[in-house]
Formats: structure tokens, sequence, C-alpha cells
């Protein structure tokens, strides 16, 4: 079965227009090289004229990784079939100030349809920057006396066994991953009921990684991108892709295997007002959990 990654990364975007993550620059990089143990998938990266020479030269220079197993396509966010309709509710200063780009949120989707053809059996997606220690625990970190700051992204949980695994419990269908969104564990509001066949927002689907066969995400990217000119239409809210994404796992039930999780938090991390992480989770399921089932 062959598989295709699809990711991106852009850097710089803080401040601006489009808004972003402020300093990731080496993090993105250092991250998906971690990816890249999933040697049995090709992985292709979608970026700007401004980056491309760079991660070009980390990747391929750098660190060997032949043109194969990784490409880079130049995608411009601030001019493509949604940027007209998105800018007409965009508070800018607002999203100078934010560290989340929706344009890269929608896009993801437009990636994938692009990428979806007959050579590749399953399409995932996978954020650049999920292979860290905000989400990772010590434990499953390599921090090698060599490592500076590589050793804060460099994790053993994404290998073939991870994708395999995946792969499988993919089936025939999308694994999306689903927190908890009830009670303590609330994360997010949704759009307005009347989108909804049946309303239920106890799940928050995340975008950080998700896919799986090629013509049920092909039909995936199409819904989402049907629903999201619908918003953009009819509605003043710029809603995340997760929200949309939690929209269609509730709308479209068949179409989904599930992966679930209750929060963020691992056992190495410092929360205010909780003084032993390790008894404070011992009940729930952090998000690191999920990677270390789909390595058994």
């Amino acid at each position: 079965m062959k598989t295709k990654i699809v990711t991106a990364i852009y850097n710089g975007l803080y401040g601006t227009e489009l808004g972003g993550r402020p300093g990731r620059q080496d993090l993105y990089k250092y991250s998906l090289k971690s990816l890249m143990k999933m040697s049995n998938a090709d992985f292709v990266c979608y970026t700007s004229d401004s980056d491309i020479v760079s991660l070009k030269n980390f990747f391929y220079n750098e660190h060997k990784f032949s043109e194969d197993r990784i490409k880079f396509k130049v995608f411009d966010l601030k001019n493509f079939q949604f940027t007209e309709k998105i800018n007409k509710f965009k508070d800018i200063e607002r999203t100078k100030k934010s560290d989340r780009c929706v344009e890269i949120q929608y896009s993801k989707f437009i990636w994938l349809e692009n990428e979806i053809d007959d050579v590749y059996d399953y399409f995932y997606w996978f954020d650049a920057g999920l292979s860290h220690n905000g989400l990772i625990p010590n434990k499953h970190l390599l921090r090698s006396s060599k490592m500076n700051f590589e050793r804060n992204y460099e994790s053993n949980l994404f290998n073939d066994t991870f994708l395999t695994n995946l792969l499988n419990f993919s089936e025939e269908k999308i694994s999306v991953v689903a927190k908890n969104n009830q009670g303590q564990h609330y994360w997010s509001g949704t759009v307005p009921e009347r989108y909804y066949f049946s309303y239920n927002k106890e799940h928050h689907i995340i975008g950080g990684f998700f896919g799986g066969k090629a013509n049920v995400m092909e039909e995936y990217c199409q819904t989402f991108l049907m629903i999201l000119d619908s918003l953009l239409e009819n509605e003043d809210v710029l809603y995340s892709e997760e929200i949309i994404m939690s929209l269609i796992y509730y709308n479209h039930d068949h179409l989904f295997n599930s992966l679930y999780f209750d929060l963020w938090w691992h056992e190495n991390q410092e929360i205010p007002g909780i003084a032993n992480m390790k008894e404070y989770i011992n009940n729930q399921k952090s998000f690191y959990k999920i990677l270390e089932e789909l390595n058994k």
C-alpha cells in the first residue's frame, strides 16, 4: 500500500495579514525531519517562495533526503480560491496578533485534493510541527548529548510501525483524532446548530493529523470545501478548519474511524494550580497516548 503524507511549512507569518506562530522556522524543519521516520511514506510539503530554498537545503543537502522522499511545492496563501471571501471578514489587526493562519487551515484540504491520484492508496495530512516536547513527554524524545535545539523535536513515536498501524486502523475509512469536548475537557465551540443533521459537540476533531483511503479522502476534501464555501457565503465568522471537520464528523459519521483523547498535557509539563501532573493525568488520556497505541 503506497502512502503519501501532505504537509506545509510557512515561516514569518506572525505580525502579517495572514497570522501565524512566531519563531517556528527551526521547529517545523526538525519536527518534519522527525516525522520522516515514517520511511514507507512519501512526503510533499507546500511552502512559500521565500521558504523553499532554505527547506531544500535543509532536507536535500544537510540531511540527504531524496526528492523522491519529499517534494516541495510553492503555493501563494495570499491568492487562492477563497482569498476574496476570507478577506471580507478578516480583522487584519487582530490577525497580525494571532498564532493561527486560516489560509493554511483551509488549504490543507485543497492540497490534499490536489495530491490524490491513482499512484497512492492512502493520503494523510500531518502538521509539520507535530513532533515536539509540548505534545510528547521526555521518555519519547531522543535526547542525545550531541543534540541542542533538535532534542526537543526528535521523537521515536513516528516510525513505520506507527504508519502501518495507522493504515490498518483506517481500513477503508478516514482516521481522525477526536478530543473530549465535555465538562472540564471543553476545548471549542462549533458552527450554528442549523448546520448539523443532529446537533452534537461532545468531541472536537483536531487538524494535526488525519487521513485514509484515497477515494474516501477525495470525498472528504470535497465535502469540506463545499461546506467552507457555504459558511463563507452565509456567515460572518472565519471558522477554524477543526470546527468544520467536527461538523463533518457528526454529519457524515460513516466516513470515519476515530482515535480519542482527553487532554493535550503530559507528565513533564507544569500547569498552574496542578501540583502533581502524573496524578492529574492518571485517569485521563493525553494526546501522546494515541501515538503510543499506534506503536504497539
